[in-house]
């Protein structure tokens, strides 16, 4: 953790920053020994004393006690260091004006004049919908209702990477759509579970967008893709197939293949080929009977102005626990 915070802190606030062991610890009572690892910080030409919060059931109260105590023994500036932080803990040590830095990068020192916080609020307020790994951690949660996860098991469950997946998770997280609790063999991973069915649909459904990024269309059925769009409404509900069959793959394997696509427009009349979406994610991820999945479904038909289409994809959506109207 700290090579991390060093690096953050060294590329965005200061490069000459330095972070040091610090061993005059004998000064200090031995009830603090054991629950912080000290170090010596200087930071924009100023010294404080970096402590790193190894016990984290202190009060916000000792909390204070124990900061000013190293205060007066070392006449120096304090800051408290966390690898995770909830935001109630967080809210609380900037109501006590207590500095610290956490390893995500969010920081808040006063007596520098740093405050470098997520603003979740406004990030609430501007974001419109998902970025792609958030959509699909959304997407994983909706199918794993009582999945609790951190972001490493994510991110190899998922095929992403740690940190796609953390972004993803923080994502969900400032939406209130999940919540964690921290722990692991360590007691200091954060543990992601989603909220409560009815909430978690409504909520997110207004930041999902379609996973579709491109139509092409090509003479032969793709080896494994997948019944998207009408194809599988037409498969999931009463509603009649349409005359070209429509398919869906990850934009990601489309790439990696050999396709001849037919541009012609005539030739696409005429030929009835494949309609093949190219989608930001894998398909395959929530798949069930070789069609797409129902919320992605959803993601790429909501915007349909027929209201054959709109009740079928309702009635869809009406088998599904998780949804409400």
């Amino acid at each position: 953790m700290l090579q991390h915070v060093r690096k953050y802190l060294r590329e965005n606030i200061d490069q000459s920053l330095t972070i040091d062991a610090w061993t005059d610890t004998q000064r200090l009572p031995f009830a603090l020994k054991s629950k912080y690892q000290f170090y010596a910080m200087n930071l924009l030409d100023k010294s404080c004393i970096l402590m790193e919060v190894i016990d984290e059931k202190a009060s916000i109260d000792q909390l204070q006690k124990h900061t000013y105590q190293v205060f007066e023994t070392t006449e120096r500036q304090v800051v408290l260091l966390y690898k995770v932080l909830t935001r109630y803990r967080r809210r609380s040590l900037i109501e006590k004006k207590l500095a610290f830095i956490i390893e995500d990068g969010q920081m808040f020192i006063p007596f520098l004049g740093l405050d470098l916080m997520l603003t979740y609020d406004k990030i609430n307020s501007t974001l419109n919908r998902f970025t792609t790994s958030a959509q699909v951690a959304y997407l994983h949660f909706l199918y794993h209702k009582n999945e609790v996860i951190n972001t490493t098991q994510f991110a190899k469950k998922l095929g992403m990477k740690l940190m796609s997946a953390s972004r993803a998770l923080n994502e969900l997280y400032r939406l209130n759509l999940v919540q964690y609790t921290l722990g692991g063999t360590t007691q200091r991973s954060k543990m992601y579970e989603r909220i409560d069915d009815t909430d978690y649909f409504k909520r997110g459904a207004k930041y999902f967008s379609t996973p579709v990024k491109k139509t092409v269309y090509v003479l032969k059925k793709p080896k494994d893709a997948l019944f998207a769009g009408l194809s599988a409404l037409s498969k999931l509900s009463m509603l009649n197939a349409p005359d070209q069959t429509i398919m869906a793959m990850s934009k990601h394997t489309f790439e990696k293949r050999s396709f001849h696509v037919i541009e012609d427009v005539n030739k696409i009349i005429d030929l009835k080929p494949i309609e093949l979406q190219l989608w930001d994610y894998d398909p395959h991820l929530f798949s069930k009977n070789l069609c797409v999945d129902v919320m992605s479904l959803y993601g790429s038909l909501k915007d349909e102005d027929d209201e054959r289409v709109e009740q079928a994809l309702e009635d869809v959506l009406r088998g599904e626990t998780w949804y409400t109207d």
